[in-house]
């Protein structure tokens, strides 16, 4: 076991750490004895992570005296449904999880989402925990509390906001990954370099995001933990953290989620920074920088789908209030703000990106 580094995390009247390090997959449960009372858990994953890490999980919990039963359902976001949040339900309710009792996340984004949003209505509310297995859950779904699971019309489209107990993120689970789901996660990490700047920013300008992981996730997730502490429900500031969101999410849903998310907010951050661009008739080098960025991380962002495709797609965005949609406005590194458009000018704002 190498040095474990722990970020902690303020909101509201909660408190939690996220800690990273090598082997603490194999130390959860001696790791979560100091961070939950209850010795009763719901380990929840997909068939794909269940397979690769919940005999190591199981174990280790079961060795520092946890009860565990295991919920298991089939991988990818075409699954983050009401269904599936249902039968979640229903196996927490056959196991007996009392309100003291708390669920595991196990997996990538999707699961740590709709694991979240189970146990946010589970009982009115039991604690969770958030193992991320992949690069992009690590650096962005697992911290900050947002849950949710996806309706026919968009993604993310019910949830609540519910912090988990605690994060635990072991780089070791990378080595499994393929590489287009090691670009998601960089996707998402030149987000937050675009956002912030600093060290991150020119770790992404070189190249290396993945030369020393440890101290890159827990770059990213101190960017995220400053956004999520100053706008815990999501109302200001934080919004930014949705650069190439609106345009990206339009495009998971007009290709029916096989284009994953890391890879759509990729697009996303191109199309937005174009449309900002053109649309207020800006003078600056913005979107070369960012669109080397991603070519130096070997991220493609070319998009499939027309803008009347993508506005449709989009209509539905979470993001709407009011009758006008608030978007990212890149004017620099480390110098992004929030700006309202009307919803009427959506297509002509996306048209304007594509």
């Amino acid at each position: 076991m190498g040095l474990m580094k722990s970020i902690n995390i303020k909101t509201q009247n909660e408190s939690y750490d996220v800690i990273i390090g090598r082997g603490v997959l194999s130390l959860t449960g001696e790791l979560l004895s100091r961070h939950i009372k209850s010795r009763k858990a719901m380990l929840v994953c997909d068939d794909v992570t269940a397979s690769l890490f919940s005999g190591t999980v199981t174990a280790s919990l079961r060795a520092s005296g946890f009860d565990v039963s295991t919920f298991i359902f089939p991988h990818g976001e075409a699954n983050k449904t009401w269904s599936t949040a249902g039968s979640i339900l229903e196996a927490a309710s056959g196991a007996n999880l009392t309100r003291g009792d708390f669920f595991i996340a196990l997996g990538g984004g999707v699961c740590g989402d709709i694991t979240g949003f189970a146990a946010a209505v589970y009982l009115r509310g039991v604690p969770f925990v958030q193992i991320p297995t992949t690069l992009l859950a690590a650096v962005d779904a697992s911290v900050g509390g947002k849950t949710g699971v996806d309706l026919g019309t968009g993604k993310n489209l019910a949830g609540s906001f519910h912090q988990p107990k605690c994060v635990l993120f072991d780089p070791d689970v990378l080595k499994t990954l393929p590489g287009e789901q090691i670009a998601e996660g960089k996707a998402e990490m030149i987000k937050h370099g675009v956002l912030a700047g600093g060290r991150l920013y020119d770790i992404a300008s070189r190249g290396t995001l993945l030369e020393d992981i440890e101290e890159v996730v827990a770059l990213n997730v101190e960017i995220k933990r400053d956004y999520v502490m100053a706008d815990p429900w999501d109302t200001g500031c934080r919004q930014l953290l949705n650069f190439g969101h609106t345009i990206g999410h339009a495009i998971e849903k007009c290709s029916s989620y096989t284009i994953p998310h890391g890879q759509a907010v990729a697009m996303g951050m191109v199309a937005e920074t174009k449309a900002f661009i053109k649309f207020y008739n800006e003078k600056s080098n913005i979107l070369e920088i960012i669109q080397s960025l991603l070519e130096k991380n070997s991220i493609k962002f070319d998009i499939p789908y027309t803008a009347e495709e993508l506005a449709k797609a989009a209509i539905h965005d979470k993001k709407m209030k009011d009758g006008s949609l608030n978007i990212i406005a890149p004017l620099g590194i480390g110098n992004c703000q929030l700006k309202s458009i009307p919803i009427s000018r959506l297509e002509e704002y996306i048209a304007a990106g594509v």
